[in-house]
This record gives structure tokens, sequence and C-alpha cells, in this order.
């Protein structure tokens, strides 16, 4: 065949048939939606069909809040919290009467302040404290301030601040458009008053299911939205889901490899897929991470998802790559509690 000057073949004619095929089935199996986990169902689930169904194999194991999950059975999740309105569509979530007595607990926090109206907001949260007539919140005011001086140089502060932190950041939230960003993260239960600590006892499946080895423990509570970027922790992990909602992203640990590397590459940083450091909380590392594994398109192979509500629990395989988020985002409380074991 002539064409102009240029002379194809009926062979190369195929061959490029060929390869536009090819190209088109390779599009068509792009990842655009991740593997929806289901929960389990009460009449398949027990402690036995976990394990070896989920624990032994290493794989992800949703439990539905009224198909056996532990979750379910904490009493926390009715003690600890309670609704603003009966809407049950409505994300009202507060800290119950009973948490009153322990505002004065220190907790560890983290801040965030990403963008400039996060900032913003935490400077009107802290002029809001200042100008209140209790002396504790001035006081709260206080602890805020070395996370206030280094606004220009950074965007994720660690400090040690007492549950009223929280407490009032929830009520400022409730009055202010931009929602002040607080969170409790990675707190271990041995450090919760006694008291707490009975309102959250080890789940059977963490006790039972490998060697009742409990390596260790942790709460989460915040104001929404949360966050933790993409890693990998060296122990199963039961992760029961308190309060509000949150969805976790999962990866195999070969394929979290690839993509946690591939990201790094991008950016030419060498990171720590196994600790919450800086870097990963803030700037590029955490921007990079969040574009990979919930804006990308197509997402990552092998991107598995689940929704959890209050009641519901995932098991998370030892060195699956996760990253776990709030649904909302408009400065409700979200609360979760995991632990990890063998």
């Amino acid at each position: 065949m002539v064409m102009g000057s240029l002379l194809i073949s009926s062979s190369w004619i195929r061959h490029l048939s060929k390869t536009a095929t090819l190209c088109r089935r390779r599009l068509s199996t792009q990842v655009t939606r991740p593997i929806v986990l289901t929960p389990s169902t009460s009449e398949l689930f027990n402690i036995e069909t976990f394990r070896e169904h989920a624990f032994k194999p290493q794989k992800p194991f949703l439990f539905g809040r009224n198909d056996g999950s532990p979750a379910a059975l904490l009493p926390a999740a009715s003690k600890w919290f309670e609704k603003r309105t009966a809407d049950s569509s409505v994300n009202s979530t507060k800290f119950s009467p009973y948490m009153d007595k322990f505002q004065e607990w220190g907790f560890p926090y983290e801040l965030v302040t990403p963008s400039a109206p996060n900032k913003e907001a935490l400077l009107s949260f802290r002029s809001w404290l200042s100008s209140s007539e209790e002396p504790v919140d001035q006081l709260l005011a206080s602890i805020l301030e070395p996370s206030i001086e280094e606004l220009e140089t950074g965007s994720f502060f660690q400090l040690l601040a007492p549950l009223r932190l929280l407490i009032k950041a929830l009520e400022f939230n409730q009055i202010q458009p931009e929602p002040v960003s607080l969170y409790i993260a990675q707190s271990s239960l041995t450090d919760l008053p006694e008291a707490l600590q009975k309102d959250l006892p080890t789940p059977d499946v963490v006790q039972i299911a490998g060697k009742g080895d409990v390596y260790n423990s942790s709460i989460w509570l915040g104001t929404e939205p949360t966050y933790t970027p993409l890693h990998r922790d060296p122990n199963p992990n039961v992760f029961c889901q308190l309060c509000s909602k949150k969805v976790i992203r999962l990866m195999a640990p070969a394929l979290g490899d690839r993509l946690y590397f591939q990201v790094q590459s991008r950016i030419r940083q060498q990171g720590n897929s196994r600790i919450r450091t800086v870097e990963m909380m803030e700037g590029k590392e955490r921007e990079a991470l969040y574009e990979a594994v919930w804006e990308h398109d197509p997402l990552p192979e092998g991107l598995y998802e689940a929704d959890l509500g209050p009641g519901d629990a995932l098991f998370i395989p030892n060195g699956w790559w996760h990253s776990v988020k709030s649904k909302g985002s408009r400065g409700h409380l979200n609360g979760s509690v995991n632990w990890w074991f063998r």
C-alpha cells in the first residue's frame, strides 16, 4: 500500500492493529476503583474461622458491627460518646458527660496545618481560648503558643496537653467555618486512667487468634479531618472504630513496597515506612503519599478499601501497607482504637 511517499506493508498494518488492540486492553484494565472489603457474617464468623481464613494466610478481614465485630463489644463506644442530635445522617458526635472527669488528663497531640486556612483556624482558636474567662482555657492557649511560633517553618507539630484541649476544639469547630485540626494519635492505652483502660478491654480475637502476645495498643481521638499516610506495621493489627467513620486503604506487602519506593523516588527522598516521622506527616512526602493512594488515576494495582463506622473493625495483616483517613472533614469528633499483636 502506498500512502503519499511512504510505503507501508500489509504485515506492518497487522502489527499496528495488534498493538492498538493490546493498548486498548491495557487501558481497559487500569484500576479506577479499589477492591471493596465486605464484612463477615455472624453465621460464618468465629475465632477459629478468623484464624484459618485471615490470621494464618495474612489476609485483611472486615468485622461488621452486627456480625461478631470486637469493636461492638467495647464499653467505650457507648460510654465515651453521645450524639448532639437524633438525626443519624448528621455526624454530630461529642464526648459524653462521663468524660468530664478526665478533662485534665494529659495526651500526646498532633497538630496539622497543611494550608493557610488551617493556620488561620489555629490562630483563631488560640485567640478564642485566650479570651475565655476560664483560667484553664487561657492556659491551653499558652500551650499552643510554641506551635504557633513555628507556623512559618512547619505544618506538623506534636505537643502534650489535657483532654480539655480537644473538647474545646470541638466546641470551637461548632461555631467556626474553618475547623481546627487536633489529633490524639497513637496514645498508648496503658497511659490512660485505669477507668478508661477498663472501657477498652483487649478483644478475644487479639488474645486467642495468635500467641496472645499484645505488642502495643493505641487510642486515636481527633477533630476531622484525620489522616495517617501510607505505612506498614511490624505486627498484625486489629483496628476498631468507636465513633464517626473512617476509610482505610490497604495493599499487600510487595505491591505496597513498590508504590512506596516509587513515591520516594519521585520526590527524591528516602523515608521510613514503619515510623510516623515528621517527614511523613508534612510537606512533599505527605502530599505525594496522599495523591498516590487517594487521588491518582489510575489507582495502584491491588488496592483494597474498607469503610468503618461505629462498631466495625478491620484486621490488617502483618506488613500490609495502609493509609487511614476520616470520612468527614468538618471538625467533628472521630475516635478509634487498635491493638498490635502476635
